[in-house]
């Protein structure tokens, strides 16, 4: 014997949909392997639609083409929670009073079915008893002039009155009880109905709660993040910043190298400079200790000077002179170059 088809919710688009067939279901807009799908029996149990067996030939069907269900940010995930809990306690009590009113329903129907029933018993024996009354009226017609005819007459009268207003009693009976049922069954749909109001009513105001706690966690979260964005900014400027200061440091060092090598190729020239210099200093001092050894030397040997040697001493004087200035030169461009070192 093949098992009944289970119907099934589904939660599409923050909201329980169903009880539907699995065929119904996945014609549904927004249905996909991802979708939460529960039996009726089972509600609560959430679970993906492609871990069913009931889902798992419609989502290989060619025909099927589902949309993969995007991610769900921290934030709606909390809130579809919280609205899927409202949705379930709101279903339970619906199917509960549903489950009610259905019990009730039966009971009146079957009510119904026995006053009927019992009706037309009362309806048939009274159509019964009105035959034969009607018989027993047109035998007596017939022999009136027998006296045992009327007595049966007035007797089976009697007794036909008597099941009638048995039988109408019976009616009234029923038909104060099916009033009285009615009465019930439409307090009871009173009560249904106030208490599916008041629970749409108390969704509404949780919703409303819970759409001005997303809206206050909105604005601290904008708040948070024009906070984090000024401070992106000013980290953004500080790094530009260093990134200048580093650049200039880079140049200032890289010419202060720069210069630093100048100046040391400039020292080691004149360093090199000096030393030649003081070479020929040493030079020039010992060829002037034998120009003055040698004037010694002549002025020893000779008082009398000729014109010749008196021209050459003015010569070698002359030159002497001019060393001593190109010396004084020399010594001063020194300090010179050994100060600005």
């Amino acid at each position: 014997m093949n098992e009944p088809i289970s119907r099934y919710f589904a939660f599409i688009k923050r909201s329980i949909k169903g009880p539907f067939y699995p065929n119904d279901i996945a014609q549904l807009p927004e249905f996909s392997r991802n979708t939460l799908v529960c039996t009726e029996a089972t509600l609560g149990q959430w679970r993906d639609a492609y871990l069913d067996d009931a889902f798992q030939t419609l989502l290989q069907s060619p025909v099927q083409s589902p949309v993969r269900a995007k991610p769900t940010p921290p934030r709606e995930a909390a809130e579809d929670k919280a609205v899927r809990s409202l949705l379930e306690k709101a279903i339970l009590k619906n199917s509960q009073l549903e489950n009610e009113v259905k019990e009730m329903r039966r009971g009146y129907s079957r009510e119904k079915k026995n006053f009927e029933e019992e009706l037309k018993k009362k309806t048939a024996e009274a159509q019964a008893l009105t035959e034969k009354l009607k018989r027993t009226s047109a035998a007596q017609a017939a022999q009136r002039e027998h006296p045992s005819w009327e007595h049966l007459y007035k007797t089976v009268k009697k007794r036909s009155d008597e099941k009638l207003f048995e039988a109408a009693q019976g009616v009234a009976e029923k038909s104060e009880e099916i009033l009285r049922l009615r009465g019930q069954i439409q307090n009871m749909v009173d009560t249904y109905e106030d208490s599916k109001r008041g629970l749409i009513e108390k969704t509404a105001r949780e919703r409303d709660k819970i759409g001005d706690e997303i809206k206050a966690l909105k604005s601290e979260l904008e708040e948070k993040e024009m906070a984090i964005k000024t401070m992106s900014d000013s980290i953004q400027s500080l790094l530009g910043k260093n990134e200048e200061f580093q650049h200039i440091m880079l140049d200032e060092r890289r010419d202060y190298e720069t210069q630093n090598t100048r100046f040391c190729e400039e020292i080691g020239k004149l360093k090199g400079e000096v030393k030649w210099k003081q070479q020929e200093l040493d030079r020039l001092n010992l060829a002037l200790s034998e120009a003055l050894s040698k004037i010694k030397e002549f002025e020893s040997l000779s008082a009398s000077k000729t014109r010749e040697q008196e021209e050459t001493y003015g010569v070698i004087q002359a030159k002497i002179g001019i060393l001593s200035g190109y010396f004084d030169n020399l010594e001063s461009r020194l300090k010179y170059a050994f100060k600005k070192t």
